[in-house]
């Protein structure tokens, strides 16, 4: 924006903020902004875009950050949300089906199999399991998941009892 360029000159320290939306997100994003009739609703448009898909916390207490508080400030109504998923929600559907397929667990208890027979997968399961319980700290990634996603799977319910989209 040309005309805030003597703003931005006087300030120290700035935050540019860039996004790039693809799919169904940026279809859906692309007729809201067709059916805009004024600058005010394309600014709430491309703020709540930025926000359903890009809010900053402070990583040690989990409050918004500056610049998600300015942001929220700027939105004239604060009930932003556009209906196709974020590919960064990382579900926990993606995360077991990555478990499944993507990330060698399976083939790497089959192999230890083959190597000693009998019950090592499941020893190795809870040699996991004990590192788990022992050893996991939840990181404020963590922590930020479960309070965004936590009340969506206690209505839905888990995710490996509803059908059989994660087996082989």
């Amino acid at each position: 924006m040309k005309h805030m360029r003597h703003i931005a000159k006087q300030v120290d320290d700035w935050t540019r903020v860039e996004a790039e939306f693809s799919g169904e997100y940026a279809h859906q994003l692309t007729n809201v902004i067709k059916e805009c009739n004024c600058d005010e609703e394309l600014k709430n448009i491309i703020i709540s875009s930025l926000i359903d898909r890009y809010m900053f916390f402070y990583t040690n207490s989990n409050r918004p950050h500056k610049i998600t508080r300015l942001m929220l400030d700027l939105l004239d109504k604060k009930d932003f949300h556009f209906e196709s998923p974020s590919p960064r929600n990382n579900l926990l559907e993606q995360s077991i089906d990555h478990l499944i397929k993507g990330s060698g667990l399976l083939p790497t208890l089959w192999k230890v199999q083959q190597i000693w027979g009998n019950n090592t997968a499941q020893e190795l399961i809870e040699f996991l399991y004990t590192q788990y319980y022992e050893g996991f700290e939840p990181n404020d990634d963590h922590i930020s998941w479960i309070n965004k996603y936590k009340p969506y799977y206690l209505t839905q319910g888990m995710p490996w009892g509803k059908d059989d989209t994660h087996a082989n």
